[in-house]
């Protein structure tokens, strides 16, 4: 998907997260716990990492953008940024696996607390959002240990990619489970 304005960005990245939530509102201990094989995390484990993964991007869009402001890049009067798109990466992760860094590696938090987590960092994002409109964020990068550069408007697009790829395995866990 190609976005042409923060705003964009902002809407695809909440309807990923309601389908995400909506998904694991009535799961089961045992769903909750369920692996797709002996390697693979379980439901838990991977709202977990994406609580701890959406937490540390919102601490490294917060630098970046205190950076872009301090270099006193302004955003476009019209609102538009793109377009900014990612869909060479969402198609590479649709065919990748990668083993997540130690940093963003679950360690056991409870699905409630990590979706607290999840909740938290979206709302710090929310608050920062009136400083995102009036900055240009494309004027700043840093490097994602796969990807590479990612300028600040890529980062936030991420976001939803990462929760839409992990959803995605989520659904593969819960369909194996079913099928058994």
């Amino acid at each position: 998907m190609k976005y042409e304005t923060l705003a964009e960005i902002f809407i695809s990245m909440e309807e990923t997260r309601a389908r995400l939530f909506e998904r694991v509102a009535s799961l089961s201990p045992a769903q909750k716990s369920t692996r797709l094989n002996a390697e693979s995390w379980t439901v838990a484990e991977i709202i977990e990492h994406l609580g701890i993964v959406e937490k540390q991007i919102v601490r490294l869009a917060t630098l970046m953008l205190a950076k872009a402001e301090s270099a006193g890049a302004m955003a476009s009067s019209d609102g538009r940024i793109g377009p900014v798109s990612l869909e060479g990466i969402a198609e590479r992760s649709g065919r990748e696996k990668y083993e997540a860094p130690e940093t963003s590696r679950p360690v056991g938090l409870p699905v409630d607390d990590s979706l607290d987590v999840m909740r938290a960092s979206r709302e710090a994002l929310h608050r920062l959002r009136p400083r995102l409109e009036a900055t240009n964020l494309s004027s700043v990068d840093y490097p994602h240990p796969v990807f590479g550069p990612l300028n600040l408007y890529e980062w936030l697009v991420l976001i939803g990619l990462h929760e839409e790829r992990h959803l995605r395995q989520i659904d593969a866990v819960l369909s194996s489970n079913n099928e058994e």
